[in-house]
């Protein structure tokens, strides 16, 4: 199995503050991977660490080998992760088709802003093709020329989820894809995601507050509480280990 990340002793402070304290995570390819925790504990600092959005304290992070520790936000998303948000960040106006053209051409590094402004910027045909194909695997196709205005909240998840996928990742990180969304359409988008992942083999983390969802949806799970790993392995031993429900979950049953 091939490793897609690791993340070594990942530590980050804000004014003295100690939001990661020696975070070390492994993820293989195709796998779905829990990280939960209560409120505050680090999760959402750890992804913008992984992205190269926040700089480590401390700490080395590696995709598909490759040592990405140090680069630029950018590099590691053409290295091979992808990621959606906690808050929907779509542009109303747009359509969905440029939703996931303008990740293409970050991929490729082809996008010019100038060249936009001034009429200049038209997709290719290959470009068009690559949207396409993504929107038709996330059902979306009938509404690529729709704007995002139009669409319901989980649509619109399922679109930032296309637009990630865009840029070919080997990771998919998800911050909280639940977040506003009812249980159907929570359902809806954990079936699609998993048929969208068995057809391109990355790997996904997800960060996810719905603990049945992250208890139905992912194998393995890394638990952080005030910054630190207290717990790791298969789903439901963690969500029973005792550590995890004094931190986290009180008294929720994991249905077995």
């Amino acid at each position: 199995m091939t490793e897609v990340l690791r993340a070594t002793g990942v530590t980050k402070r804000f004014a003295g503050i100690v939001a990661l304290n020696d975070v070390t995570m492994a993820i293989d390819e195709g796998e779905r991977v829990g990280l939960i925790g209560p409120n505050g504990a680090g999760k959402t600092t750890f992804f913008n660490c992984l992205l190269g959005v926040l700089p480590m304290d401390g700490g080395s992070v590696a995709i598909a080998g490759k040592d990405v520790t140090g680069v630029a936000a950018y590099r590691r998303v053409r290295a091979g992760i992808g990621r959606t948000f906690q808050r929907i960040e779509l542009f109303p106006d747009c359509t969905v088709r440029d939703h996931l053209l303008v990740a293409e051409r970050v991929r490729r590094g082809t996008g010019r802003l100038w060249k936009d402004m001034i009429g200049l910027g038209r997709p290719t045909s290959a470009e068009l093709a690559q949207c396409d194909q993504v929107l038709g695997l996330l059902g979306l196709l009938d509404l690529a020329d729709e704007p995002i205005e139009r669409l319901s909240l989980g649509q619109g998840r399922l679109v930032e989820v296309g637009r990630a996928l865009m840029t070919e990742p080997k990771l998919l990180l998800l911050d909280e894809p639940s977040s506003g969304l009812d249980r159907s359409e929570t359902s809806a988008l954990a079936k699609t995601l998993q048929e969208v992942q068995r057809e391109q083999g990355f790997a996904i983390l997800l960060v996810e507050h719905d603990v049945e969802l992250v208890t139905s949806f992912t194998e393995r799970s890394y638990v952080l509480d005030f910054g630190r790993l207290i717990a790791e392995g298969p789903t439901r031993e963690v969500m029973a280990s005792k550590e995890v429900r004094d931190a986290y979950l009180g008294n929720f049953e994991v249905k077995s």
